[in-house]
């Protein structure tokens, strides 16, 4: 029987072709929805070619409400 829930994301450096570009409304909305569905930052910066930036995808989701700015 095939597993269910969300896919396996493997990291590949090629991969993060967004690195350092600006965000697009479809960004932002792949973001949320990402997170709403219970994926992790590094799963969002994955699926969004953003691995290279983790700390940029955590930002941005900080500052749209939708990740819970943790104390460092």
């Amino acid at each position: 029987m095939a597993e269910q829930g969300n896919p396996k994301f493997y990291y590949d450096p090629e991969h993060d072709t967004n690195d350092g570009k600006e965000w697009s409304e479809m960004d932002f909305e792949d973001l949320r929805i990402t997170l709403a569905r219970g994926g992790s930052i590094e799963d969002a910066a994955i699926f969004l070619c953003r691995q290279g930036t983790q700390d940029e995808v955590r930002k941005k989701a900080e500052e749209m409400g939708w990740w819970r700015k943790v104390p460092r």
